[in-house]
């Protein structure tokens, strides 16, 4: 597209063509100044505030806009550009503006995403993880750029051929990091499904064992009780049983097993280990503790009390102080904890060495 030009001196057009191109970054703030004021007004009577977000959005891209539009304008008004080169600056000019568009589309994008995780949070109480909103912005945003690489190309050659060409290259990548994208895709099937998140104190079957501090495309990171960082592929993990210590809630059950004497009154042990619970902070009491024999041994009694603490980050050392309470109270209470004895008969008449003389 060329602007006709009058037969005037090339210092007027390159003043005119300046002029364009201030009035156009004057027109960009004006334009600025409409959106952040005018703009919550025509919105304010619906009933969402994403169309309000959306402004927000898109105020940064159509500035831009504005502006190299009257770069595109201003660069028509000189006549010192080669007649050529018109051609060049028009393709460049479409360039930009489908970069433009794909900024608009992906702050768009972002801008949905985020609101409507903010809805579904507001609305029934379920929170989309951060690293999956995360996730679904960088995806976005990388779909939409891909597009606008591809369209600019396209200015300059035929991309059919070259669509081809990465389909193959495609195919020919997937074959070759098959196990990235496996964990690739378990990260997606963990940021989704959501056995875990970032702060949750998890176990596998393997043993692992520590709260996740991070969830990447390519692994999960757990850090220890004795502050090892754990690097599991997602793939992997995505495959693994997993008990998830802060779901539904914090609350954990301890099992306490005490072995007391034959001749020691169970009903008496019972209720001292009942006692003791009753007082350590943190002991719940709904459910409530319970003792139980678990079995007949051949030196002791059995006892397991089942205790649940109402939140395993502090109340850790549940079982530790139930047992050094109990070995205190059961030895003034005269409850005897009992240690294996074995008798050893010996038949010495009938030992090789036995001296008969």
């Amino acid at each position: 597209m060329n602007f006709p030009q009058a037969d005037i001196p090339e210092t007027v057009n390159v003043l005119l063509a300046a002029a364009i191109f201030i009035s156009s970054i004057g027109l960009a703030y004006i334009l600025k100044f409409f959106i952040e004021r005018l703009g919550p007004r025509l919105v304010s009577r619906s009933r969402t505030t994403l169309d309000d977000e959306i402004l927000k959005a898109i105020k940064g891209p159509i500035q831009l806009l504005v502006i190299a539009l009257g770069a595109y304008v201003a660069a028509h008004m000189v006549s010192i550009i080669p007649e050529g080169a018109y051609a060049w600056l028009n393709s460049i000019m479409v360039i930009v503006a489908i970069f433009i568009a794909a900024y608009l589309l992906s702050n768009i994008a972002a801008t949905i995403i985020s609101w409507y995780e903010k809805r579904l949070d507001a609305g029934n109480g379920s929170r989309l993880d951060a690293s999956l909103i995360s996730f679904l912005k960088r995806l976005s945003s990388v779909v939409i750029y891909t597009i606008a690489i591809l369209m600019a190309v396209g200015q300059f050659m035929e991309i059919t051929p070259l669509l081809a060409s990465v389909g193959v290259l495609s195919i020919a990548v997937a074959l070759a990091a098959q196990e990235l994208l496996s964990n690739v895709f378990g990260a997606f099937a963990i940021l989704t499904d959501r056995p875990y998140k970032i702060g949750d104190r998890i176990e596998l079957s393997g043993g692992e064992y520590g709260d996740v501090i991070d969830i990447g495309l390519k692994s999960t990171r757990i850090r220890t009780l004795d502050n090892k960082v754990i690097i599991i592929p997602n793939a992997e993990i995505s495959k693994s049983r997993i008990y998830n210590y802060s779901e539904p809630d914090l609350k954990l059950r301890y099992t306490v097993r005490i072995a007391i004497s034959y001749d020691s009154d169970v009903e008496k042990a019972s209720s001292i280990l009942l006692d003791i619970a009753s007082g350590i902070d943190g002991v719940s009491k709904d459910p409530a503790p319970i003792v139980y024999v678990e079995g007949l041994g051949d030196f002791s009694i059995n006892l397991v009390m089942l205790v649940w603490g109402n939140n395993f980050r502090k109340n850790w050392d549940i079982p530790d102080k139930i047992y050094r309470q109990a070995l205190r109270r059961f030895t003034s209470e005269g409850i005897k904890i009992p240690y294996p004895v074995r008798s050893v008969l010996l038949d010495v008449k009938k030992s090789p060495i036995y001296d008969q003389s």
